[in-house]
């Protein structure tokens, strides 16, 4: 017999309108912050990006993991830049096209189903990436951020938004709490790790941002609506899965209040 999975399926996740995660969303966000994002990413972490990135109505924009869509709506409504998305699950890309749509600016938002390890777009194509609190489903990290060199242009600057963690050997049952957190497997890196794989990839790593108090009260609002809405969560994700997962927010402020455990926005630069 199959095991039974164990973790929140993403495709029941990017879902936006089903009844548990409308419940979810107006405990977590106020009407004005709530653009569709799925992740611990605040308007203010985007503001941040449009403006260390430089973002400009003349730049093209490369979102990996770009989900459904509620940040690329955001950075082009604000900007008037180009972004086209990658992303691999097929309800994401679904969602982010009608979000993007309703926010009238799909003229120069689009989104692609793929891996982001192996992108479907010529070498050199884009001026700048990005990405948001998606860098810990891949394994390779170096891989995926050799890929992200190659659509770059010459001196393309890559700016992600990460969780990252200082874990050791003897954290055997905090990994296990976060695993069983997702359906996709979690591989989580330090900030010394990520500086050392984009520097194995060719990119220099210009600026580091660390958030830690107000990303505590992300995590700990995701939590709080988990356990708020746990029986309507339950019907569409299993109790099982939404034990898990309220386990999940639980280990994760174990981590930030012990000073292992914070969100980073990394800035790098591609070689000219």
């Amino acid at each position: 017999m199959p095991q039974e999975q164990i973790g929140v399926d993403y495709s029941e996740l990017h879902r936006l309108d089903s009844p548990a995660n409308r419940l979810i969303r107006e405990s977590i966000w106020a009407p004005e912050d709530d653009i569709g994002q799925q992740s611990f990413t605040t308007l203010a972490y985007m503001d941040e990006v449009i403006h260390r990135l430089g973002i400009t109505g003349d730049t093209h924009l490369l979102d990996v993991g770009s989900g459904t869509g509620g940040p690329a709506a955001y950075i082009a409504a604000r900007t008037g830049c180009r972004i086209t998305g990658v992303e691999i699950n097929e309800v994401g890309v679904e969602v982010a096209a009608s979000l993007v749509a309703k926010a009238g600016v799909a003229d120069r938002v689009d989104f692609h189903r793929g891996d982001a390890l192996s992108m479907p777009f010529a070498d050199g194509g884009f001026d700048m990436a990005l990405s948001l609190n998606v860098m810990n489903v891949f394994e390779d990290k170096v891989a995926l951020f050799r890929e992200v060199r190659r659509v770059l242009r010459p001196g393309g600057r890559w700016m992600f938004l990460s969780g990252t963690f200082d874990l050791d050997e003897g954290d055997a049952d905090i990994r296990r709490r976060l695993a069983r957190g997702y359906l996709i497997p979690q591989f989580y890196d330090s900030l010394d790790g990520y500086k050392a794989k984009l520097q194995k990839a060719g990119f220099r790593v210009d600026e580091v941002l660390e958030y830690i108090s107000d990303f505590r009260t992300q995590v700990g609002r995701w939590g709080a609506a988990y356990r708020t809405h746990r029986d309507a969560i339950a019907v569409e994700q299993g109790e099982e899965n939404t034990a898990s997962h309220i386990d999940y927010f639980d280990a994760y402020l174990s981590m930030i209040d012990a000073g292992r455990a914070s969100n980073h926005l990394i800035l790098s630069t591609a070689p000219a």
